[in-house]
């Protein structure tokens, strides 16, 4: 059971990555939109308070801030990556990087230290991202693309170590309502900026009605992915579940395949020749490493 649980929950997660990417490049042209919508959306954490959210002190409120803050950063950067980028490519390489910095991040915050086999891992990881990042791509602005990936990487890694550590210290429900609270905290400092606020509080009323249905199925699939992911933990090894996180980007790839020969436009993905072989490679190469990190 577990195993089909994660099988569904790794899916719905590449369905997710999917239907983020068509919304950014077709529907919604400022990712700070996006984000905004997200975090608001994550507000429905809240619906926990009763069951066990508290005042916390100023210590583990400014970590929870930065905690939030780094979040928020993360998806802006992931966006603004997939904007300009192939989905195929942009999410294997966050996918890689992050949990690098996470160790990196770990090893100054949380004390942990990397076993030689973690070490061969993050090898292997980079080996893989390296990969799927070379030869050319269909995004004008290449190096762009892979400084935003890049920058999205470290802030996910931030935000999973520093997210661990208020977990340790706070009850679930306490940490994560505080984190719901803060990552919308740090969607409101995308207010600052003048045409973040004009594209935000002045939606086309038809991209309203275009994007919304879509926006709501992708982070249905979201939710529902964290959902199952999370319950497949609770019945068997977080280890073994997290080593099926390669899964995802097999999944993203095989979508992505069915969707280039249904609608080439949509997604604008490189999917023919040596290009194809080199992102299978890389995906094998990025699933093994995580497989081996855990």
């Amino acid at each position: 059971m577990w195993l089909i649980i994660s099988v569904l929950g790794y899916f719905l997660n590449a369905v997710a990555a999917i239907t983020d990417k068509i919304l950014i490049s077709k529907k919604i042209p400022n990712p700070a939109v996006y984000v905004f919508f997200i975090s608001l959306l994550g507000l429905v954490g809240l619906v926990l308070a009763p069951w066990g959210f508290s005042w916390i002190s100023w210590f583990y409120l400014g970590i929870a801030l930065i905690a939030g803050v780094a979040f928020t950063g993360a998806l802006l950067h992931l966006f603004k990556a997939l904007k300009i980028a192939e989905s195929s490519r942009v999410t294997p390489f966050i996918g890689g990087f992050s949990p690098i910095f996470v160790f990196i991040f770990s090893f100054f915050i949380l004390g942990e230290r990397l076993s030689f086999k973690q070490i061969v891992a993050l090898v292997i990881i980079i080996l893989g991202t390296i990969l799927i990042s070379s030869g050319r791509a269909t995004q004008k602005n290449p190096i762009k693309a892979y400084v935003f990936s890049f920058i999205s990487a470290l802030l996910f890694g931030l935000y999973y170590t520093l997210t661990k550590y208020l977990f340790d210290n706070l009850s679930f429900i306490n940490g994560f309502v505080w984190l719901r609270l803060t990552t919308f905290v740090g969607a409101l400092l995308l207010l600052v900026k003048v045409q973040n606020r004009q594209d935000i509080f002045h939606q086309n009323k038809e991209t309203i009605t275009q994007s919304g249905p879509l926006f709501l199925f992708g982070q249905a699939a979201g939710a529902f992915s964290f959902l199952l992911i999370n319950y497949a933990i609770s019945l068997t090894s977080v280890t073994v579940v997290n080593a099926l996180q390669g899964l995802q980007y097999a999944f993203l790839l095989v979508l992505i395949l069915i969707l280039f020969k249904w609608r080439p436009s949509l997604l604008q993905e490189k999917m023919r020749g040596w290009v194809l072989v080199q992102k299978i490679a890389a995906i094998i190469l990025i699933g093994l490493g995580l497989f081996l990190l855990v």
